[in-house]
């Protein structure tokens, strides 16, 4: 993990916004490109905070040296809207978008969930070998 940057380090700050950026032009595609709905300004911003949170909450972490979070964190993430746009092509009689959102909050959700408890592992084995 040699590409993140190091803890407390300031360069988190410019992830943390290209990451979101990055991530919230991949939610206005899922929505308004795939799913072809009509362009809704409401909708857009709600998928801007809800980029901002997350992309918030994961770079914070690094920030204060969770690269392990980070890095299990995005890959939930990114299977997540890999199955998201996976779903929004089968024939689902029109519950592919529901389905889809779901899915990614779950992966989304279940590497979060993951990352804490491999940083919680690391932190006790790491102060087990020092005392």
């Amino acid at each position: 993990m040699r590409f993140l940057p190091t803890a407390k380090n300031n360069i988190w700050f410019r992830w943390m916004a290209v990451y979101g950026l990055l991530f919230w032009a991949v939610l206005l595609l899922y929505r308004f490109v795939v799913l072809a709905e009509p362009f809704d300004m409401m909708i857009a911003l709600r998928f801007g905070l809800l980029a901002l949170v997350v992309s918030g909450l994961f770079n914070l972490l690094g920030w204060l040296g969770g690269r392990l979070v980070w890095c299990l964190s995005t890959a939930g993430l990114i299977t997540g809207l890999v199955l998201m746009f996976s779903y929004s092509y089968r024939d689902m009689s029109g519950w592919e978008d529901l389905a889809g959102f779901l899915t990614f909050v779950l992966f989304t959700m279940g590497g979060f969930a993951l990352g804490l408890a491999a940083e919680g592992i690391y932190f006790l084995v790491k102060h087990r070998r020092q005392g």
